[in-house]
């Protein structure tokens, strides 16, 4: 079970990194034709700033689902002193934190959404509920790779607990 979960969040990992590749590329273009419009041609459109600011929000938390799942976002100059049992106990216990943490944060940021909705942005006109919508987009894939982070200590610990060699 453990591992179609991984293989699903493999699939999810592999889009943001395509949308990653694509957005920030895309921002950087976009800011330095800011820049030339500013300084070269003396008209700075309004649109290109707010689309950089939404676009780097959105890669924010994009890149956070992945590192929630490639490093666990733990302090590991304390992790190392503790026994490999004990630190995947740790890990269960401070993903869980975290988690608990996300599940409010997702329903807190689907308020925010909705409320966002009759607002428009100044520059490019949008309504605010679609910039708003990169943050239940992000915490829902944080719980997504923090879920398989504490089934994956689970099984090590349970692994370990059978004898197995559990790494």
């Amino acid at each position: 079970m453990i591992k179609a979960y991984s293989k699903f969040l493999d699939i999810l990992e592999k889009i943001q990194k395509v949308i990653l590749t694509v957005s920030v590329p895309a921002m950087v273009l976009i800011m330095f034709y800011q820049v030339v419009m500013r300084y070269v041609f003396h008209n700075s459109p309004a649109w290109s700033e707010e689309l950089v600011r939404y676009l780097f929000i959105f890669n924010v938390m994009m890149a956070a689902a992945i590192a929630v799942r490639r490093s666990h976002l733990q302090i590991d100059i304390l992790l190392n002193v503790l026994k490999p049992h004990v630190r995947r106990i740790f890990t269960i216990c401070a993903t869980t934190v975290g988690l608990v943490f996300l599940v409010y944060l997702f329903i807190l940021s689907l308020e925010l959404v909705r409320s966002g909705a009759p607002n428009t942005s100044a520059g490019l006109g949008l309504p605010m509920s679609i910039p708003y919508t990169c943050v239940p987009i992000g915490t829902a894939l944080m719980v997504l790779t923090s879920v398989e982070v504490i089934l994956k200590n689970i099984q090590e610990l349970a692994d370990e607990k059978k004898g197995g060699t559990a790494v």
